[in-house]
């Protein structure tokens, strides 16, 4: 009596351990609002993708929560405000590069592979962007030239929401890189150009 007891108390306990260890993976959006815009004398922005995603092994930029043109956008809404002063010039964003990669770590893998299986892969993202300062006519005064790259290799025995879930950590992680090293780039670059806010 006491073994079956014993068995029974310690499926019990093998059960319960297994449903407190699947973890909540909550993919939250990015987004900028807590971000301080900083003035630039400039009567406009302008974006100009040169990047076109692709759609082909390895790229996965269309499959994720949120790309990276979305995000460079978004930032630059945010973070880059026009202020018109005199002759201002045009302030321009150029996305050369803004590509996420999922590469398997097995052969013969297509990109379906990578989100129905536990197949173990290498995430790369790579963000290359150009903020250009130009004058009325649209000759460059100035420019900052901003590389930022990230890779992690996630393992083969993680569930597909845990996938979404870490390439969306990546993606914040690249994101506040970015945001810092332009930040400083800008104010060390553009120092002429800086209004006060």
């Amino acid at each position: 009596m006491k073994l079956k007891y014993y068995i029974i108390t310690l499926f019990t306990l093998f059960f319960l351990s297994a449903c407190v260890k699947k973890e909540n993976y909550l993919i939250k959006n990015i987004n900028f609002d807590n971000y301080k815009p900083i003035n630039i004398s400039a009567s406009d922005l302008i974006i100009d993708q040169l990047y076109i995603s692709n759609i082909e092994y390895p790229y996965i930029d269309h499959l994720v929560k949120q790309d990276l043109i979305a995000l460079v956008n978004n930032w630059a809404g945010a973070r880059l405000k026009p202020v018109e002063v005199n002759n201002s010039g045009i302030l321009k964003v150029v996305i050369n590069i803004a590509s996420i990669k999922a590469i398997s770590l097995k052969q013969n893998t297509n990109i379906e592979d990578i989100f129905i299986s536990n197949a173990a892969i290498n995430i790369e993202m790579n963000l290359d962007i150009t903020i250009n300062l130009l004058d009325k006519n649209g000759n460059k005064l100035s420019y900052v030239d901003l590389k930022i790259f990230k890779s992690q290799e996630l393992g083969d025995n993680i569930s597909l929401l845990e996938k979404e879930y870490l390439i969306q950590e990546m993606l914040q992680s690249l994101i506040k890189d970015f945001d810092s090293l332009a930040i400083n780039k800008i104010k060390e670059i553009f120092y002429k150009n800086l209004l006060p806010n």
